[in-house]
């Protein structure tokens, strides 16, 4: 087979997977089972050439912390019970190489934005037709939010939000007229959509992306008043008509008998008392220099949520076995301080060498914001969009912006 066939074939099966990644949880095995495809075509393209990959600035750093991880499981003996996420850090390690050989990285990114188009075209249906077509009187909350997510709130929004970066990035540094007014048309959309949906964590990263663009693009901006204002007004309209679950989501408003807005969090944000007892492990582990496995901190996690006064919440966190629900914390108590700087660098170096471009650093420090309140190296579904972040924000311009 021609080098140009195995070329397009490999591009084809790359944006398979991108497509796919907002669908991942419904066959989580069909990704898989294309990216071997596409490692095997990737070995037949590979022989007797040099990967440019090994001098990213993300690269190594995956590697050696991967290295440490091993190792440190091997002396501790926890290498059988903690092979599951060890194999999601091998998986993600094995992962950037393959996406990483594409050569028209756009068509991976159009293909992973049409994918959540689509997945948040279906929830907006579902939202619509349990709502009896009246959003004014439709909370986004509890029980229905499962019945009508196809993707889970928190990566849906997630996705919304990245993709409105990529839209940023290609009105900004397109020439064509047609493309910068279809990204600019896409991205107003996906606002709306992140506003619609009201994942808390995506629309703090999209006012992060709005105080960027007024900051550093405010020049380039005065020619769009008009696409500004109309913007402008079609967000408001769309606070106004999901201003319910907006409030109940931020404010807690359902809750009329606690009186403060922190009382009202520590009462009903699960991650409060996730992450009070998680640093409360932090301080009475006495390895604290390499950690103590996976296993051991969900253990004791467990333990700690046996602990909790009103045993019918105890017994709710106790059924679905919440983790740290912070990657920096779950690596701190796991591999301890050595294994935490380790993965910090990952993420501290590149966002460094991103400093120049404003729109590729606001997408790594959305992925770090992300893992602030997301294990998400434990799935499957953040193994593969932590690695189509990193191959395709560096695939991108990064030019100096204009202040």
């Amino acid at each position: 087979m021609k080098n140009s066939t195995l070329n397009r074939v490999y591009l084809i099966l790359g944006c398979i997977i991108c497509f796919y990644i907002p669908f991942t949880s419904f066959a989580a095995a069909l990704p898989n089972i294309i990216a071997i495809l596409m490692a095997l075509i990737y070995i037949l393209m590979k022989k007797n050439k040099e990967s440019s990959l090994i001098n990213e600035p993300y690269f190594k750093p995956l590697v050696i912390f991967l290295i440490y991880v091993l190792l440190l499981s091997v002396l501790n003996k926890t290498i059988y019970t903690d092979f599951r996420e060890i194999l999601k850090i091998l998986h993600l390690i094995l992962l950037i190489p393959i996406l990483y050989e594409v050569k028209e990285k756009a068509f991976l990114i159009f293909s992973f934005i049409f994918g959540v188009i689509i997945s948040s075209s279906a929830t907006l249906f579902n939202i619509v037709s349990a709502s009896n077509f009246n959003l004014n009187d439709f909370i986004l909350d509890g029980a229905i939010v499962k019945e009508v997510f196809v993707t889970q709130r928190l990566y849906l929004g997630f996705f919304l939000s990245i993709s409105t970066i990529f839209c940023a990035i290609t009105f900004f540094d397109s020439n064509n007229k047609i493309i910068r007014k279809t990204s600019l048309i896409l991205g107003i959309i996906i606002t709306g959509l992140i506003f619609i949906f009201s994942s808390r964590s995506s629309i703090i990263i999209w006012f992060i992306l709005l105080i960027s663009i007024l900051i550093f693009k405010r020049k380039e901006l005065i020619q769009y008043k008009k696409t500004l204002l109309i913007s402008l007004i079609l967000i408001l309209s769309l606070v106004t008509l999901n201003f319910n679950t907006l409030n109940k989501r931020f404010f807690y408003s359902g809750d009329i008998y606690t009186k403060t807005l922190i009382d009202k969090v520590i009462k009903h944000e699960p991650r409060f008392l996730i992450w009070k007892f998680s640093f409360e492990l932090i301080a009475e582990n006495e390895k604290y220099f390499f950690g103590l496995g996976n296993k051991e901190t969900n253990n004791l996690l467990i333990e700690k949520y046996r602990t909790i006064q009103n045993k019918k919440r105890g017994n709710w966190f106790i059924e679905r076995g919440f983790n740290t629900h912070n990657q920096f914390l779950d690596f701190m108590l796991n591999y301890g301080i050595i294994g935490l700087v380790i993965y910090l660098y990952v993420f501290l170096s590149y966002l460094f060498s991103l400093k120049k471009n404003i729109f590729l650093f606001n997408l790594i420090l959305s992925l770090f914001i992300f893992s602030c309140l997301e294990n998400i190296l434990n799935r499957q579904l953040g193994v593969y969009i932590f690695a189509f972040l990193l191959i395709t924000s560096k695939s991108l311009p990064n030019r100096e912006f204009n202040e």
